[in-house]
C-alpha cells in the first residue's frame, strides 16, 4: 500500500484519476494512522506525509531542492516567516540548509489541518522559537475574522477559490471562518524588533492585499520570496509595490502562464530603517 501511495504521487495524471476514483481517500486515510517520515541526510531534519499531496511536494521541496534553490536561501539565516506555510516544509528546509535548529520565525496558513502538521514539524525538529498560526493575512476585516475555502487537497486552499476554478479543478470547497492575523502585531510580540531576514510568501491570490496591508511589517524585512498568482496580479505590479518599500528585484525562480516565484532583496540603503536587537523568543 506505502509504495503504491508513493509512486502514484509522482505522476500528475495518476493522481487526477485516482482521486476521481475515489482511492485519493482511501490513501488519506492510511497515510493518517501510518504517516510516511523521512529524515533528511547530514542534518537529520525529519518531515513527514499525511495526505498523497504531500509527498511530491516533500520531494521537489526537500529531496530536490526544485522549489526554493540554496542559491535564494541565506546560509546565515536566523529568522524567517512563512506566510502559507502549509504543512511546514520551508521551516524544514530553512533548517536543513543552515545545519540550525536554533531558527526564530512564524509559520501562517489559514487551512487548521496544514497548521496542525507545521506544529509538529516543528516539535518534530526541536524548532522551539518557530511558532505555526491559524489565520489568513492580507485580508483586513472589522470582525477580524474572514472566508476561507479549504480545498480537497491542501495545496491549493484560498481566500478566493472562484478565480481558480479556471484549471477545472475537480474535488469539494469547503467554506469556513479563518481569523484574520497581523503579521506585523504577532512578530513584535514573538521577537520584538528583530529583523525578518526572509519572508516567504505563498497566499494563493491574496498577495496584492498583504502587500498593501503590511507596509510597517515590510520595514522589518530584508528578503522576499514570493509566488505571485497572474490572476490577482502581475510582476510589473508587484516590483512597483516592492520597489516602494525599498526592495529589487533579484531573480525569477520560477515562471508559468498562471504564477511565477520571484527573489526580492532590500536596498542596502534601506536596511538600517529598524534596529536590529537580536532574536527576542517569546
Amino acid at each position: 500500500m506505502r509504495k503504491l501511495i508513493t509512486g502514484l504521487s509522482h505522476f500528475g495524471f495518476a493522481r487526477r484519476l485516482v482521486q476521481t476514483l475515489g482511492f485519493h481517500h482511501v490513501a488519506n486515510w492510511y497515510l493518517q494512522r501510518f504517516p510516511l517520515i523521512k529524515v533528511m541526510p547530514v542534518s537529520g531534519i525529519k518531515y513527514r506525509a499525511v495526505r498523497v499531496e504531500s509527498i511530491p511536494l516533500g520531494a521537489e521541496m526537500l529531496e530536490e531542492g526544485k522549489t526554493y534553490p540554496e542559491r535564494s536561501l541565506r546560509p546565515d539565516l536566523t529568522t524567517f516567516a512563512d506566510l502559507g506555510c502549509n504543512v511546514g516544509y520551508f521551516a524544514c528546509l530553512l533548517s536543513h540548509a543552515t545545519r540550525n535548529r536554533s531558527l526564530c520565525g512564524l509559520m501562517i496558513d489559514a487551512n487548521p489541518q496544514a497548521v496542525e502538521e507545521a506544529k509538529w514539524h516543528a516539535q518534530a525538529n526541536g524548532l522551539v522559537n518557530v511558532f505555526a498560526l491559524h489565520g489568513m493575512v492580507g485580508e483586513p476585516s472589522l470582525t477580524r475574522e474572514a472566508n476561507f475555502h479549504v480545498y480537497a487537497s491542501n495545496i491549493c486552499s484560498a481566500a478566493q477559490p472562484l478565480l481558480t476554478r479556471q484549471f477545472h479543478l475537480p474535488g469539494k470547497w469547503t467554506r469556513i471562518k479563518v481569523p484574520c492575523l497581523s503579521v506585523e502585531e504577532i512578530w513584535r510580540q514573538k521577537f520584538g524588533n528583530t529583523r525578518c531576514q526572509l519572508l516567504k510568501v505563498d497566499v494563493e491570490g491574496s498577495e496584492l492585499n498583504f502587500l498593501q496591508s503590511e507596509t510597517n511589517f515590510l520595514r522589518l524585512v530584508d528578503s522576499i520570496l514570493l509566488e505571485w498568482h497572474k490572476w490577482r496580479v502581475d510582476l510589473p505590479e508587484v516590483k512597483r509595490l516592492l520597489k516602494e518599500q525599498g526592495f529589487r528585484l533579484i531573480e525569477v525562480l520560477e515562471e508559468d502562464e498562471n504564477l511565477g516565484t520571484a527573489l526580492f532583496r532590500r536596498n542596502e540603503i534601506g536596511r538600517s530603517d529598524v534596529q536590529n536587537t537580536g532574536p527576542a523568543p517569546a
